[in-house]
């Protein structure tokens, strides 16, 4: 015969094994020591085909039946498509990554006001042609559920870095938007920086480069807490096209005279060592998964790939890379959803 006493002790034995396995379950996104944050970076592609269609009209026009396998055509159709046909898309890998932050290279505004709508999520980042709608964003959207905003700004990757302006042989305008944060739980601080650097100018791509990492050194300085860059570079981890991303991480140097006078006497900081880690190494290698090139076009010529989209975190020990994957921009059925794939990263902060 059971007694009460030993009933009501199973119970709390069965109680604690079910709090247990929760809190396993929840492991990493949270522990006492810090939490976990999930950041997905894309170039979306502009919207290079723009048209009235809206969001409910797209909605409307899906095919609603079930689709049958011997009558597709799989990986048929890579030719780019408008912006309101790739949007749902976009959104539904965003929302299936349960990310906590998203940032896009590319945006301009409809489709930042698009994404918006689609993600419920608010938007920091301007348009880098006059600071406002024109042009393409650097946006960074952040879930409210888990990310608090504190505050943000934008700088221009030129000569002129605090108003909209274009470097000297640079293909356009190119801007970056920097972030200040706080996780919801823990209220875990940390920075993340947006940017997209030219596709014509090396020349710009180094200043960008070094801007970038200027001011990040001033925001871990200042603020104790690590810092987060991300965006289309343009510039490969080798070759001709290295010398931006040389800079970002430490293996080669920038001539500070070179910078305007101004951001360096604003973002002044001790120069105590500060570079860029690449997520894709400062990540467990038995953690990495997907794709390599970040970049495909919109075609199957495999000789263009190129891994030119990046994730960087500060060289300090307040952070630690948990996961990294370069995902898909093109599925079976269906059709580029980017002439770029998007990079994930779990990051724990400490």
């Amino acid at each position: 015969m059971i007694t009460t006493a030993n009933s009501t002790a199973r119970v709390k034995i069965l109680a604690l094994i079910f709090l247990i396995a929760v809190l396993i379950m929840v492991y990493p996104r949270s522990t006492q020591a810090g939490w976990t944050i999930r950041i997905q970076s894309w170039n979306l592609r502009y919207d290079s085909m723009p048209n009235d269609i809206t969001v409910d009209e797209t909605i409307a026009a899906l095919n609603k039946t079930v689709p049958i396998d011997t009558q597709t055509k799989y990986y048929s159709d890579d030719t780019e498509q408008p912006w309101s046909t790739r949007r749902i898309g976009i959104k539904n890998e965003v929302l299936f990554n349960e990310v906590d932050l998203f940032t896009v290279n590319e945006g301009l505004h409809r489709q930042v006001e698009d994404l918006k709508e689609l993600l419920d999520m608010p938007y920091i980042g301007v348009g880098r042609d006059d600071g406002a709608q024109a042009g393409e964003y650097q946006a960074i959207f952040y879930n409210p559920e888990s990310i608090k905003l504190l505050s943000n700004d934008t700088f221009w990757l030129s000569d002129e870095p605090f108003e909209p302006s274009k470097y000297p042989g640079a293909g356009s305008y190119r801007s970056c938007t920097v972030g200040y944060f706080q996780t919801n739980k823990g209220g875990t601080k940390f920075v993340v920086i947006n940017a997209h650097l030219d596709d014509q100018s090396d020349d710009q791509r180094r200043l960008g480069a070094a801007l970038i990492k200027y001011r990040a050194a001033y925001e871990q300085e200042t603020k104790k807490a690590p810092v987060f860059l991300v965006g289309d570079f343009n510039s490969q981890v080798s070759g001709e096209t290295n010398g931006a991303y040389k800079i970002t991480t430490g293996r080669l140097e920038f001539p500070i005279d070179r910078l305007n006078s101004t951001f360096v006497s604003k973002y002044n900081h001790s120069g105590s060592g500060f570079e860029f880690l690449d997520l894709i190494e400062a990540t467990p290698v038995e953690n990495r998964l997907g794709n390599l090139a970040t970049f495909t076009g919109f075609k199957n010529d495999v000789d263009s790939f190129s891994r030119i989209d990046f994730q960087f975190g500060s060289n300090t020990s307040n952070w630690e890379a948990i996961r990294y994957k370069v995902g898909e921009n093109w599925y079976d059925d269906s059709y580029y959803l980017s002439d770029h794939r998007p990079v994930i990263s779990d990051i724990f902060l400490k």
